[in-house]
């Protein structure tokens, strides 16, 4: 009965990390922030050039930087995130191991 709770456990531990490792792979190799950032650059760009002819356009200008700063900070926390989710899986992997071993 214990020896079977205990298998129990361990499986549903690894079964637990391998998705974690999964989703932590997921996010870091997913490129959803890709296409917005190439998007913001040309833009940026765009109003780059039409600063020089417009005095108004500064403040936009600011803007689109620290637009372009924000989606750049969301970007290195997602890959951040991924980061920990593969390592929190793989421990979570070892410790079903580890369960598996004492049986």
């Amino acid at each position: 009965m214990i020896t079977s709770l205990q298998l129990g456990m361990a499986i549903t531990l690894f079964v637990i990390g391998v998705a974690a490792c999964a989703a932590g792979l997921w996010t870091i190799l997913a490129r959803d922030y890709q296409q917005t950032m190439r998007t913001l650059s040309a833009q940026s760009a765009k109003i780059g050039t039409r600063a020089a002819l417009e005095d108004g356009i500064a403040p936009i200008i600011d803007s689109a930087a620290r637009l372009v700063e924000a989606v750049s900070q969301l970007i290195r926390t997602a890959v951040g995130i991924g980061v920990f989710l593969c390592c929190s899986g793989v421990v979570i992997c070892l410790v079903a191991f580890w369960m598996i071993s004492k049986i």
